[in-house]
């Protein structure tokens, strides 16, 4: 049985997710970016591999269920995606490549593989941003860690009102 992979253009998801990026620590955006992976994962079945520019003297690892790939130095993610969707033969119709840089995405098409840009991809994350700038999942789990919106409290109120004498 084939298993669906999601290849993703890992600085290019960054940068959509992270607008600010440069006033953060890369590393820390990464581990972020990893942790909502994480939990799309928990969604549904499927692999994920992110893909991030080299340069950096990284081996990749998938201690997870997702395979991070640093690339050689000299090769951009976007290269590697291209030559790993080449390499698949019969398989290409089972990738889908995040990537909303377009020549990207018109060669992984040509080679048969599905595409979606950086931004739509981020919507199926189902994610919002806290009022301090930080990412959380906004919906799915039973219980969370973070606080709730004040719009999220005035519904809860209006349901508890609704049933008092």
């Amino acid at each position: 049985m084939n298993t669906r992979e999601i290849v993703i253009d890992g600085y290019n998801l960054l940068h959509k997710l992270f607008p600010e990026i440069r006033r953060q620590p890369l590393e820390r955006c990464r581990q972020k970016t990893e942790a909502l992976l994480q939990s799309y994962l928990r969604k549904g079945r499927c692999m994920i591999t992110i893909v991030y520019d080299g340069g950096n003297v990284r081996e990749s690892s998938s201690c997870t269920s997702i395979c991070t790939v640093y690339t050689a130095a000299g090769v951009s993610a976007d290269a590697w995606i291209i030559d790993y969707v080449k390499s698949l033969n019969t398989s290409r119709k089972m990738v889908t490549i995040v990537s909303s840089d377009r020549e990207v995405c018109r060669y992984c098409k040509a080679y048969g593989a599905r595409c979606l840009d950086s931004e739509a991809f981020i919507a199926t994350l189902d994610i919002k941003k806290s009022q301090s700038g930080g990412l959380h999942q906004s919906a799915g789990r039973k219980f969370s860690d973070g606080f709730l919106e004040n719009s999220e409290v005035e519904e809860w109120m209006r349901l508890f009102e609704k049933g008092r004498p």
